[in-house]
């Protein structure tokens, strides 16, 4: 299954028009059509901002995955938060991410 079909699957499942995802997503009428007819993808951006529109995984909506919910985690928010936080950023800045959290373990294990 690609892309559109389930775009057009989870339309339908939640009793959504076009028009009123367009508004929800800032988006153009044009554009909602043009991902249900194949003749756009949307961009990395997009594709994430449909998956939390959703309420899907990106995976699902690639046709990676049959799961629409990622796997239950035993992560807090602030856990899932700090993770997601940390995967956006480029190399060098994870490298001073971590090199941060060094420092604050570090001052926590000091009595």
């Amino acid at each position: 299954m690609d892309f559109s079909i389930r775009f057009k699957n989870l339309i339908e499942e939640n009793g959504l028009a076009q028009k009123q995802i367009a508004i929800d997503l800032h988006i153009a009428d044009s554009t909602i059509s043009g991902y249900l007819s194949e003749y756009r993808q949307p961009d990395f951006e997009m594709l994430i901002r449909i998956a939390r529109y959703f309420d899907v995984t990106t995976d699902y909506l690639l046709g990676l995955s049959e799961d629409k919910k990622p796997a239950p985690s035993d992560l807090d928010a602030t856990e899932s938060e700090l993770i997601y936080l940390f995967r956006s950023l480029i190399a060098e800045r994870k490298r001073l991410f971590m090199g941060q959290a060094r420092l604050f373990k570090s001052l926590s294990e000091k009595p």
